[in-house]
């Protein structure tokens, strides 16, 4: 019998699974890491904690399923987007790696934002100028630190360092690339006058290769670090995301996903290049088409009103051999439709699209004395979906049409969150699972990514929608879905006309930090 194994580098920790090769798990395993925070806009992680997971995951599996090692013939892998990681020629990170939670970078985000031809390079790339992404990283680690700079071999994101280190090649996939403003999206290439003009040397850079395409094979010294044999194809990988995207179910063009974690957001699927600074837009794993995406931060609003407001459903929880979430989602449902009148900005830590802001802040907006836990409960679930939503509409605007909503990630969970879902974005929501009961999302996606390049099937599509059989729709309701468009029109406005006051409430909160 031949094997597969999936690894996902995720921003807290890497989950791997070993597969058969018609698509059944065998055995799972994750190992967390924590980031690290010198600053308040900072984050970054020594990539040999991923390294390390890496090892750790791949013995698990093997161990727990009791495979013979010889018999795994693929190794795939995805991983967090963003992310800057100098490496000398052997592969060691001169630097902590710089993830997509990092805005250390602002001042050369201005400086980018005021070139001459700052347009042209977000229309080369299709994506903003924001500190968000490995461009204006870059530049900080020029300007800071220019000896690192200077030694630095390549300059790799996070899948290329996890493909470096298993394989001894370079290589940044197509999905990644869009991280760098002088990657063409529409011709898949670097743009060499791009990259002059904002004075990154293009020979610090590794060769561009498609997702699927083997990049090499497992060297000696990476199999002894995962207990395996050596030789194994090693399939380039690519964005956490775009894996995500796939092994939900987003196949064909028009297919979205709804991604329900710690990092909230949508992706559809386009056949065409789509130019919105508002948004994220890169190519998609199946060639031929592209993903615009938006990327919210507010999944985590639940984790936190758990910590902070949840010992109760945490205790509860644990005697009742359910999840807090569940006993949220419980008190949720009985409130109403707009929780009464209360609104939640999801802005928990700033926000990514479409507001592309360091100083928002989460808010709830209309608390009375009558207002409830429950309400508090259905106003986050709403809040949520509404910053979805705020990107849709906008995604709307350019023509793109969603012909399939696939919700995917842990909020899947909570029926009533996806009725919320439904009723706000007034389409059916639909949450595909494998066969055995399992999730899709990026460990599913990986699987059909892996065994396409190396010859085991011959269509990535067919392989994901045949192991989604098991389909729960929720229908939306049209009276719901007509009071909530007011309640997002009221959203909307709110989360607009308050970006001024985040931003000197944040100066003032700055200013009195300095204060001793």
């Amino acid at each position: 019998m031949n094997y597969l194994i999936t690894i996902d580098v995720g921003t807290s920790s890497t989950k791997t699974a070993l597969w058969d090769a018609h698509g059944s798990t065998l055995a799972e395993a994750a190992h967390a890491y924590p980031l690290t925070r010198p600053e308040a806009l900072w984050a970054e992680i020594d990539p040999l904690l991923w390294w390390e997971a890496v090892g750790v995951t791949v013995r698990q599996v093997i161990a727990a399923s009791g495979i013979a090692p010889r018999d795994v013939i693929g190794i795939g892998m995805d991983a967090v987007g963003w992310t800057m990681i100098p490496v000398d020629a052997q592969v060691n990170p001169l630097h902590p790696a710089l993830i997509w939670l990092d805005r250390r970078a602002g001042e050369q985000t201005r400086w980018l934002k005021a070139l001459p031809n700052a347009d042209r390079l977000i229309a080369l790339g299709g994506n903003p100028l924001d500190e968000a992404y490995i461009t204006p990283k870059l530049l900080w680690l020029k300007q800071q630190h220019p000896d690192i700079f200077d030694a630095a071999y390549r300059f790799l994101d996070a899948t290329g360092f996890i493909t470096a280190k298993l394989t001894g090649e370079f290589i940044c996939d197509t999905t990644q690339a869009y991280g760098y403003h002088f990657f063409d999206v529409a011709n898949l290439c670097w743009d060499a006058p791009a990259a002059e003009a904002i004075g990154i040397p293009l020979d610090k850079l590794p060769g561009l290769c498609a997702p699927t395409q083997v990049a090499g094979t497992l060297t000696a010294n990476a199999a002894s670090h995962l207990g395996l044999p050596e030789g194994i194809p090693v399939i380039a990988g690519c964005l956490d995301a775009a894996a995500g995207a796939l092994g939900a179910g987003v196949t064909r063009v028009g297919h979205t996903n709804e991604q329900g974690g710690q990092a909230g957001g949508m992706a559809v699927s386009l056949d065409r290049v789509v130019i919105e600074p508002r948004l994220i837009f890169c190519p998609h794993v199946i060639p031929g088409q592209y993903i615009l995406q938006a990327g919210t931060v507010g999944g985590g609003s639940l984790g936190w009103f758990r910590d902070q407001f949840g010992q109760i459903e945490a205790s509860a929880a644990a005697l009742l051999h359910q999840s807090p979430f569940e006993l949220f989602s419980q008190q949720a449902a009985s409130s109403t439709v707009g929780a009464n009148g209360l609104i939640f900005l999801p802005y928990m830590a700033g926000e990514r699209t479409p507001l592309w802001s360091s100083t928002v802040r989460g808010s709830f907006i209309g608390l009375t004395y009558t207002t409830t836990r429950a309400d508090m409960l259905r106003a986050i679930m709403e809040g949520c979906a509404f910053a979805v939503y705020d990107n849709l509409q906008i995604a709307e605007e350019h023509g793109v049409t969603v012909s399939e909503y696939l919700g995917s990630g842990g909020a899947t969970q909570s029926a009533v969150w996806c009725q919320i879902k439904a009723d706000i974005y007034g389409k059916p929501f639909i949450v595909a699972r494998r066969r055995d009961g399992g999730e899709g999302g990026h460990s599913l996606g990986l699987f059909a990514l892996t065994a396409y390049g190396i010859g085991l099937v011959d269509d990535i599509a067919a392989c994901v929608e045949s192991l989604l059989p098991n389909r729960t729709v929720y229908e939306p309701s049209a009276k719901h879905h007509a009071l909530y468009q007011e309640l997002f029109g009221v959203y909307r406005r709110i989360s607009r006309k308050l970006l001024d006051d985040f931003d000197q409430l944040t100066a003032i909160v700055r200013q009195g930090q300095t204060i001793t």
